[in-house]
Order: C-alpha cells, then sequence, then structure tokens
C-alpha cells in the first residue's frame, strides 16, 4: 500500500476514535451567536450572564468568541434567563429558557441587540494593547504600537522585537539563525524567509506572531522556529476601508483595502505599490593563498539598491449559518530589484609594487511573479464543542536573475565581460484538514492531516566574452538544469487541559518525506545518468508545552520541541554557479537535514500598567549545516554547504514594559545567548564559542490623546559565525504620529537611522583566506505617511469592558 494512503487510513481511525471520546457532555447546555443590529457578523467579547428564574441567582457565565459564538455547560434542568451585556450596546433579556430531560441543549441562533446611541455619544473608548501578548506557545507582536516602522516592511517591526536581529541588507535571524519558516495566514512562503519578509508592507499587518517553539499542529521546517504574519480583515458591516499613502527620500508606496460585509457574505479587495532606491557604500579587502602565491584584492566604491514590488489582494467569504462557512483568497505580486556597484579594483599577486587597477561594474538583478489561493471550509458542529477545519492552498512564483559584471582597465577600455543567469517556476500545492474536540470541561483535543507537494526547476548558465568583441559565448560546464521535487505527508494529534493552575498541552507529529532531485540533460527533461538524488524517510516530532499560574499575575511556562531543517532546492545543486566576478558557489547533493532539539523556560509576570518576562532557551542542532569558503582559483572564492558537526545555543530575552510617567511609556528588552560551534570538515576545524547580546529602548511620549512622539534605540553586539565575526551595530530611530477628523485621518513623520550608524562590517577567516567588508546605506531616510479610513473601518481589536465567568482561554493556540 501506498504510505501516504498508510497516513490517510491512520489519520481517519484517529478521527473515529475522537468523535467517541468525550461524547457525553454532563449536564445541560445553551448557546448561539451574538451580532449588533447594523452588523453581519458576530460580536466579540460580549458578556452572557445566565440566572435560575426561580431564585435570580447566577448560576453561569461567558464571554463570546472572535465569531461572537457563545457556550454554557453544565447546567441543571430548569429555567433560565440570560443577560446579554456589551459596552455600546442595550442590555438584552431573554427569557424563557428551558433545559429538559429530553431537550438538554438549547440552541438561541442568533441574538440580535441593539446600539445604545446615548452612551456612544457621551463617551469614547480607547484602548491601550500591550506591544507584546504571550501565549502558552507564542507571544504576539501587535504591530500598530511600531510608529517608527510604519513606512517600511515586516522587517523592520521585527528590528524592535526581542529574539530578532537584522542586518543592514533586510536579513533577519531569529535567535541568532536565519533557518526559521515564515507562514502567512498561516500559510508557508515558498519564497527564502528573509525575503518573504521584506516584501510585506506595515501597513497590511495585524500582528506578527513569534514560535520558538511550536506545537505539533505547525510544520516542523526551522531550526529557529516559525514567524507567522497575520494581514489585516475588517469586521464592520457595509463598505468601508482604508487607505495609506507614504514618500520620503528614498521611497514612495501606497496601499489600500476595501470589504464589504453583508448577511451571509463578505469581499475584500486590496493592493500595494513600493519603491525604493538606496545609495551607499562599500569598500573592503581579501588576502587569498594558492599555489606558493598571495593574492591580494581591494575594493571600494558605490553602490545602489533598487526595488519596486506590488500585490494585488482579493476575496470572500461565505456564511452558511452560524456554524459553517467557507473562505476564498487570491493575490498576485510582482517584485522586481536591482543592486548596482561601481567599484575600484586593486589587485596585486606576492605584494608585486606594480598592482593591477581596473573599475568593475555589476549589477545583480532578481525579478519574481507569482500567485496565491487559499481556500478554507470551517464547520462548528452543535455545541460549539467540536470543529473542522479544511484548507487548500496553491502557490507559483516564476523567477528570473541574473548577474552581469563589466571589467574595464584604466583607461576606461573593456578587458572583460561575464553574464550569469537562473530562472525556473516554483510550485506549492498543501492540502491540511483539521478537527479539534473539547473533552469534558477543560480537555481538548486537536488532530490533523496534512500533504505538501513541492515542484521547481532551475535553469542556470553562463556566457562570456572575453575577447570582447561584443559576442557572448555559453559557458557549457556552468550551464545547467535541475529537477526538485519534495512531498511531505504528515498527521498530528495533541491533547491538552487544565488542572486548576496548571496547564499542559503533549502533542507528536510524524511525517513521510519523498524528495527526488536530479540533473537534467539540456535539450530535454531526462535524468542524466546517475546524477539523481533521493530521499525517503519518516520522522518524528513530539512537543510538550506545561504552564503554572503563581499568585500576584505571575505564571511560569515550560515547552520542549524536535524540529528539523531542509535545505533549499539550491543547496543540492551538484555543480558550479558563479555568483560574481570574484565568488563562486556549488550544491552539494549528498548534504544531510538538520535536525534539532529545543528547550524553553519562561517567567512572566503582569501588573496593572505594566509587565515583565524572562525566556530562557537551550537549542542543539545535529547535522549542522556551514557553508564552507575556500580559494577556488586564485582570488575566487567558493562556498558550497557541508554538514560538520552541531552547535548549542544557549540564551535569555528579557522584556520590561512600564510606564515612567503618565504620557510615557517604556518598553525595555534583550537578549543575551552564547552560541557555540563544534564541527570539523577535512582538515579545517569550525569550533567557535562567543556570549552575544543586544538591547532595544522604545519610548512613547503622549503629548494629547491623539497626539504621540515616539524614540527607538537598538544595539548588536559583536556576532560569530563559523568562519567570522561581525562588528556592532547601532541605530536610532523616531517617528511623530497626530489623528485627526475623528481619527479617520492619521499623520506620521518618520526619521530612521537618525545618526546615520546602522553600517554593516565583518571579518573572515577560511581556507588558505581571510577578508574584511564594510558597507553603509547613506541614511537617515525621513518619510510621510497618511492613512484615511472611512466608513467606520476598524481591525479586529479587543474591546474595553470584558468580564469572564470561568472562561479562560489560557490554553489559546
Amino acid at each position: 500500500m501506498n504510505k501516504p494512503i498508510i497516513f490517510l487510513f491512520i489519520f481517519l481511525l484517529f478521527f473515529v476514535n475522537i468523535r467517541v471520546i468525550g461524547a457525553v457532555v454532563e449536564g445541560g447546555s445553551v448557546f448561539g451567536k451574538v451580532v449588533g443590529n447594523n452588523e453581519t457578523i458576530g460580536l466579540e467579547y460580549v458578556t452572557i450572564a445566565i440566572y435560575r428564574t426561580s431564585d435570580k441567582k447566577l448560576v453561569g457565565g461567558t464571554i463570546t468568541k472572535a465569531d461572537g459564538v457563545f457556550k454554557v455547560d453544565g447546567l441543571q434542568l430548569g429555567s433560565y434567563y440570560l443577560d446579554v451585556s456589551f459596552i455600546g450596546y442595550k442590555r438584552q433579556q431573554i427569557k424563557n429558557v428551558v433545559i429538559k430531560q429530553k431537550n438538554q441543549k438549547v440552541d438561541l441562533g442568533i441574538v440580535v441587540i441593539g446600539e445604545d446611541l446615548a452612551q456612544i455619544d457621551e463617551i469614547e473608548v480607547v484602548v491601550e494593547r500591550a506591544d507584546v501578548e504571550f501565549k502558552l506557545d507564542k507571544k504576539v507582536i501587535n504591530v500598530s504600537k511600531y510608529y517608527t516602522a510604519v513606512s517600511g516592511s515586516a522587517v523592520n517591526v521585527l528590528e524592535n522585537v526581542p529574539s530578532v536581529t537584522v542586518d543592514i541588507e533586510g536579513n533577519v535571524l531569529l535567535r541568532g539563525s536565519t533557518g526559521f519558516t515564515v507562514l502567512i495566514d498561516g500559510v508557508p512562503s515558498i519564497l527564502e524567509s528573509s525575503e518573504a519578509l521584506q516584501q510585506i508592507p506595515v501597513s497590511t499587518i495585524q500582528n506578527i506572531e513569534i514560535i520558538t517553539n511550536p506545537s505539533a499542529n505547525y510544520n516542523p521546517d526551522g531550526n529557529a522556529g516559525i514567524i507567522n504574519v497575520i494581514t489585516k480583515r475588517n469586521r464592520a458591516s457595509g463598505v468601508n476601508g482604508v487607505l495609506n499613502f507614504k514618500a520620503g527620500t528614498n521611497n514612495l508606496g501606497g496601499d489600500f483595502q476595501l470589504s464589504l460585509q453583508q448577511k451571509k457574505t463578505s469581499y475584500f479587495l486590496g493592493g500595494d505599490y513600493n519603491y525604493g532606491n538606496y545609495p551607499g557604500e562599500k569598500k573592503g579587502h581579501r588576502t587569498s593563498y594558492s599555489n606558493d602565491t598571495i593574492y591580494s584584492v581591494k575594493h571600494n566604491g558605490d553602490i545602489r539598491s533598487k526595488f519596486d514590488r506590488h500585490n494585488l489582494r482579493g476575496g470572500f467569504e461565505f456564511r452558511f449559518d452560524s456554524l459553517k462557512s467557507v473562505n476564498l483568497d487570491v493575490t498576485y505580486g510582482e517584485n522586481r530589484s536591482h543592486s548596482y556597484a561601481e567599484l575600484n579594483y586593486l589587485e596585486n599577486d606576492n605584494f608585486k609594487e606594480n598592482a593591477y587597477r581596473y573599475l568593475s561594474d555589476e549589477v545583480l538583478y532578481r525579478g519574481t511573479d507569482g500567485v496565491s489561493a487559499n481556500a478554507v471550509y470551517v464547520q462548528r458542529f452543535v455545541g460549539d464543542r467540536n470543529m473542522l477545519k479544511a484548507a487548500v492552498s496553491f502557490k507559483e512564483s516564476d523567477s528570473d536573475e541574473y548577474n552581469e559584471n563589466e571589467l574595464r582597465d584604466e583607461n576606461n577600455h573593456i578587458i572583460e565581460r561575464r553574464k550569469n543567469t537562473e530562472k525556473g517556476p516554483v510550485m506549492q500545492w498543501q492540502l491540511k484538514v483539521d478537527y479539534e474536540k473539547k473533552v469534558g470541561k477543560q480537555g481538548n483535543i486537536e488532530t490533523g492531516y496534512q500533504s505538501t507537494f513541492n515542484r521547481n526547476e532551475d535553469v542556470t548558465g553562463l556566457s562570456e566574452d572575453m575577447n570582447v568583441y561584443g559576442i557572448n559565448t555559453s559557458h557549457l560546464p556552468y550551464s545547467n538544469k535541475i529537477k526538485y521535487s519534495q512531498d511531505i505527508h504528515a498527521m498530528y494529534f495533541i491533547y491538552g487541559s487544565q488542572k486548576a493552575k496548571f496547564g499542559y498541552q503533549f502533542g507528536l507529529r510524524a511525517e513521510y518525506t519523498n524528495r527526488e532531485i536530479g540533473v537534467l540533460d539540456s535539450e530535454s527533461t531526462n535524468i542524466i545518468g546517475d546524477q539523481n538524488s533521493s530521499v525517503n524517510r519518516f520522522d518524528y516530532f513530539p512537543s510538550v508545552h506545561l504552564s503554572y499560574k503563581l499568585p500576584a499575575n505571575q505564571e511560569l511556562m515550560a515547552s520542549y520541541s524536535k524540529r528539523i531543517k531542509r535545505s533549499r532546492s539550491y543547496h543540492f545543486e551538484p555543480f558550479y554557479t558563479w555568483v560574481d566576478a570574484f565568488n563562486i558557489r556549488h550544491g552539494n547533493s549528498n548534504l544531510q537535514s538538520e535536525y534539532i532539539d529545543s528547550y524553553e523556560l519562561n517567567y512572566m509576570k503582569k501588573m496593572e500598567k505594566s509587565y515583565f518576562s524572562f525566556e530562557t532557551y537551550y537549542s542543539i542542532t545535529n547535522n549542522k549545516i556551514e557553508w564552507v569558503r575556500s580559494v577556488y582559483h586564485d582570488n575566487i572564492i567558493q562556498r558550497f554547504p557541508e554538514n560538520v558537526g552541531k552547535d548549542y545555543y544557549l540564551g535569555i530575552d528579557a522584556t520590561y514594559s512600564f510606564d515612567l510617567a503618565k504620557k510615557w511609556r517604556v518598553d525595555l528588552s534583550g537578549s543575551l545567548y552564547n552560541y557555540k560551534i563544534k564541527g570539523q570538515w577535512a582538515d579545517y576545524n569550525f569550533d567557535e564559542e562567543r556570549l552575544t547580546w543586544s538591547y532595544r529602548v522604545n519610548q512613547t511620549l503622549k503629548l494629547n490623546s491623539k497626539t504621540q512622539l515616539q524614540g527607538n534605540w537598538r544595539y548588536y553586539s559583536k556576532r560569530i559565525t563559523s568562519q567570522g565575526i561581525y562588528q556592532p551595530v547601532y541605530t536610532f530611530d523616531i517617528a511623530f504620529k497626530k489623528e485627526f477628523m475623528d481619527r479617520k485621518l492619521t499623520s506620521v513623520v518618520e526619521l530612521r537611522d537618525v545618526f546615520s550608524t546602522n553600517n554593516r562590517e565583518n571579518t573572515n577567516n577560511g581556507i588558505a583566506f581571510n577578508d574584511h567588508y564594510f558597507q553603509k546605506i547613506h541614511t537617515p531616510v525621513l518619510t510621510f505617511v497618511i492613512t484615511y479610513r472611512f466608513n467606520n473601518y476598524k481591525d479586529r481589536k479587543k474591546r474595553s469592558g470584558d468580564s469572564n465567568f470561568g472562561g479562560d482561554e489560557s490554553m489559546e493556540r
């Protein structure tokens, strides 16, 4: 029997058994859905109190969920009435709710409450959300709190988040590693992690979830965890929308989102455009040793980075009733980026007096066109004690990139031209079914099945004009075609519960991977000879999450998860690809996946207007992959991935958020970790160890209810890699925010890198070479951002006046 079919069969057995578990519910129950009289979707955080009719005694209660659904369990036989209340709405009373022997589950259907216009006219309620909200298996970053990042991308928000480091080129590291997975609304991105985050405008983001120890229902990919970007979805009725426009010294852009909410359907349409043009400078030198000769190369000159990105999104939701709905959304995007460099080179060997001088013009281009589509069906069952969710997603992108290099002598005569190209399609299908069932009063079971199918093809080429006749000749040894396919079939099971102050969750995920990589004949789709690499493997990924509530709003949380880091397709390419005139790379078809054991112990203390948290973590990576650098020929350096050994992270992230004065908010955060790598490749020893630290200070001053000033300071200490070290970096951003027209219009003036200190400097030592580089982007960058909301556009946010009659969601995921 086919292995994926076996997985599906086992999952169905789980599904049938779970439907039986907890089938008997003690006592009666009352459930329904609350909406406003001018709303077509549910109201969240509405208070439901239930009283016994005979003595008017309060016997239970809850608050509504995000979709307005509520349920009260454990009711004895008898007559009751419900009191429904929510700030800004009239109190509603529902009488004659009777629990009978033959009818212990009472469905109240749709409960409509009307707006209290008098109350709305007299009071304005403004709710302040925390910058970071901590949950059992993740922390949630409230993007709207970071004004200094409002003109940028998701990367600019993450600069201000504990555990995250961002370099000058926008590369993101989560707890010192680039090995994390990016999800967009829970769906994996097919782009490289940092590239995906760079392309998401801040103005389209609601929250960012940092999941460093994911539970078994998440993909286990990435040694550092998951960054899940939650995009905005409006919940108000009728036609409404928001428009954003930005313009600055180096950037221009805008975006919009429109939505239409009707009784059973919702529609949205959105788009964004972003253009950036950032000049800078770089310099560096390299010394290499080959065949008893010492080669040295120095360079300095101007650089420029340009990008042009736009996306168009649309979708709808259809609600069959209060329990069933289907969602569909489609996104199309185009991304064009250029990097230019005009560098003066000084090349020499054995330190001769007559050095060779020349000018190099370099152009790196990358273009990507892509489309993604997601369809989700949600079925809540009677009583809202279990839920079935089925989703299918499709992503496809075509990329086209090239690197051109032109060398000219001191008399400006062209002496060499080279162009390296790489292109090909990438496609991904994902099918997923999740089922959730509440067991007893506090227990919860989750199970699911997922299949992911990846297909892509890379075509690389090299053309040269060595005689400068204007004729490019294809260099066949560097022209290749590779086909990559990877199918992953997985199923998971999770059980969690809350026993008084103790919460726990245990999970197990099983995966079967089938991967095929082959080098193709350039004239056909046939694999050449034995140039084929395949993997057929079962893996198991356990996870454990524990929490304990201490007195005085304190909580301890501990977790463990096993993870895997799978390499990208180009890591396996068994041939050379030119990166630029002095760098070349090749893959490794024998590369093994990394396996990671990750442990966490966290402490959190909530106070009336502040919070304090400690997150401690320890991880071990087996089959550690490093991009080894060595001399390819004379002064040309090659890079290739190898499994070299193990690495170890031991660290602490601390956060303290408080009010220094009545209108002065301060958010402090810092990270301290010790990184150690123990590895060996050939005769080269990779053993390194260093203590690394960083801190951030974010301050917000409320000048009045509609005017705020914010400043953000960041510092990163020295950071090591297996073959080098990065120098410290510090930077300061400032922003001024002002709201007008009853908060319909918002303006932000943002100044990034005020003191022009966000530079990159690193030194590397490898097999027969050493080098040093310095790169600087010309800053500061000044940007003006205008936001206009019309027809009461509002994001989903927690409202004031919440109360909870025992409906604790401490196990929320």
